[in-house]
């Protein structure tokens, strides 16, 4: 199970919600069976939410303005080991794609306290990916996250084209693959009939 669903579904149940232990059970058991078919990966396409937060410098990004090919959004936090194993797994890919288009923003959801810790977990990872920090969760809660990791691959018109939530070693060859499906594609609408970086 992915790493901060057993702690959703205890704040989901808290209060008048859901209160008989029986409805309880039922309620984890549907949002166990949601996770467990969204981590197989899920090829979709509706309309990626925009949103615009700072990286690990103070620097604002917005997701439409990387839109130079297709996109992997990466919901992670320094405690989540699988969250890290995952974009560790996509960085040995990362600095070739990146020349195609492809880009990758790692959102971190870690809390205020342990917010300081982030930037010296990254450097030392050595990522080259932006990391982006969405400490309220207004991100996570926009892409309607159930745990972590979760990655969402989004293409050149703002389309959600695949998801996937956890991380088995492995899983990064289907991420590889989605990515270069994508960077085949031609862009609708956008005057670059080849797909061609326009300047970044």
């Amino acid at each position: 199970m992915s790493c901060s669903v057993i702690e959703i579904l205890l704040n989901s149940t808290e209060g008048s919600i859901v209160r008989n232990p029986l409805s309880k059970l039922a309620y984890f058991l549907g949002i166990t069976l949601v996770l467990f078919s969204s981590a197989k990966g899920t090829e979709i396409k509706s309309k990626a939410p925009n949103f615009t937060a700072e990286d690990l410098d103070g620097k604002k990004v917005e997701l439409k303005s990387t839109l130079y090919g297709p996109v992997l959004i990466s919901f992670w936090a320094t405690s989540c080991k699988p969250c890290i194993q995952e974009l560790n797994a996509v960085q040995k890919f990362y600095t070739e794609y990146r020349k195609k288009g492809f880009e990758v923003l790692a959102i971190n959801v870690d809390g205020p306290r342990s917010l300081s810790s982030v930037k010296p977990k990254v450097k030392g990872l050595k990522w080259e990916f932006p990391v982006l920090v969405d400490t309220n969760k207004d991100i996570y809660r926009k892409y309607k996250v159930l745990g972590i990791p979760h990655t969402v691959i989004v293409d050149q018109n703002g389309d959600i084209r695949y998801t996937h939530t956890t991380y088995r070693p492995g899983d990064e060859k289907l991420i590889q693959k989605k990515v270069d499906e994508l960077l085949l594609e031609t862009p609708k609408e956008t005057g670059n009939p080849e797909g061609e970086k326009s300047g970044k």
